[in-house]
């Protein structure tokens, strides 16, 4: 789940059910692609003219609309009876999505979320269905009737299947969420079944065919491998993020910091030196109140010349603590990415139980580390 950004994702559409509804730009590329493709297909028969046919191509491509919007709203609702924030639909290239803002889930409302989808889709299909046994239609609506029935099936089937991005990935993850009490461990397992999907997807429309000795479909073969690679980079992302997640507990202030000790930003260049042969480590600087105002830059110290150094304030040489930049020396992973979003500095003071300075700690360092790599 996702948190919204202020930016709008697209051309706002309305509201369904309270829940934005937005169109982003890409979805005009997928728009075209299928007008073109089913266009193309029509009028190679001679019973339809070809300004007919590409305006079915385009019926086709708002039919996808219609089924992936009708998705996304099954989401949203059923994410709305979990009680889930904050909820907004995006159509895209790749279909669409449904984004949430921040909160915990549990294994058994994702799911049932996820599924909510693909259950809407075959709900719209056996519709259709009954719309074509029980009616008559022209050629022309039987046409897009038919259409709407097989997208809704395929829509509905290839989002059930068992690997994220996909719906149907939800419950692999649930299943290893559950066994584990670990919701990225079950990302991970997941996704690593949706890659093996995105190989499939490629085998499906680009190597069957040739190992059959058919002909390639161009469009066709451009769209699953769009897919395949969408679901592959989606994959790479979700695992990286989990292992993040994974990685967090584990990292701790005081494993990272640099050993260092407090001084009032009154002193002079000859204290820090006195500090520094006393104690070694890091000099960080405070003001009255105890709080962290700068640390002494070592570069910048050297190029003080020693007969001048009681003349020369030590603030002279330190480089600035932005405001809030103090972390306590237990805090793990999770605290430090907080920090990271919080507070506008590259640095930060590390203080003991007893509010004393024992450590500096840097940007890169925290980084490295909930990353998985330290060095």
């Amino acid at each position: 789940m996702s948190d919204i950004s202020e930016k709008a994702p697209g051309i706002k559409l309305g509201r369904i059910g309270g829940v934005p509804v937005y169109l982003s730009s890409s979805w005009f590329i997928i728009a075209a692609v299928i007008t073109v493709s089913v266009g193309i297909q029509l009028s190679r028969s001679q019973w339809i003219p070809a300004l007919n046919a590409y305006l079915m191509g385009f019926a086709c491509a708002a039919v996808i609309a219609v089924a992936v919007l009708v998705h996304e709203v099954a989401h949203a609702m059923m994410a709305r009876a979990f009680k889930w924030p904050d909820a907004h639909i995006v159509l895209t290239l790749m279909g669409g999505h449904t984004q949430f803002g921040s909160f915990k889930a549990k294994p058994g409302a994702s799911l049932w979320v996820a599924l909510s989808g693909p259950v809407s889709n075959f709900v719209l299909a056996g519709l259709g269905w009954l719309i074509l046994q029980n009616l008559e239609p022209d050629i022309y609506s039987k046409l897009l009737l038919d259409f709407f029935v097989y997208a809704n099936l395929l829509l509905g089937a290839f989002n059930a299947l068992p690997g994220l991005p996909l719906d149907g990935g939800r419950l692999i993850e649930s299943i290893v969420w559950k066994a584990t009490g670990s919701q990225f461990k079950g990302t991970i397992a997941s996704s690593w079944v949706g890659r093996v999907i995105a190989i499939g997807v490629v085998f499906y429309f680009v190597a069957y065919p040739y190992l059959r000795g058919e002909e390639i479909q161009i469009i066709t073969a451009v769209v699953g491998l769009m897919v395949a690679m969408f679901m592959w980079q989606a994959t790479t992302g979700l695992i990286a993020h989990s292992k993040m997640m994974l990685n967090l507990p584990s990292v701790i202030a005081s494993d990272l910091m640099k050993p260092a000790s407090a001084m009032l930003s009154q002193v002079t260049v000859a204290d820090v030196y006195v500090r520094q042969n006393q104690r070694g480590g890091e000099i960080i600087l405070v003001d009255g109140k105890g709080m962290p105002v700068g640390v002494v830059d070592a570069q910048a110290i050297a190029r003080v010349d020693r007969g001048r150094a009681a003349e020369v304030p030590a603030l002279a040489v330190a480089r600035a603590l932005g405001q809030g930049a103090i972390v306590a020396e237990d805090s793990d992973g999770r605290a430090l990415i907080d920090y990271l979003a919080s507070v506008s500095s590259a640095e930060y003071a590390v203080i003991n139980g007893q509010g004393q300075v024992v450590g500096l700690l840097h940007q890169r360092d925290i980084i490295s580390a909930v990353t998985g790599r330290r060095k």
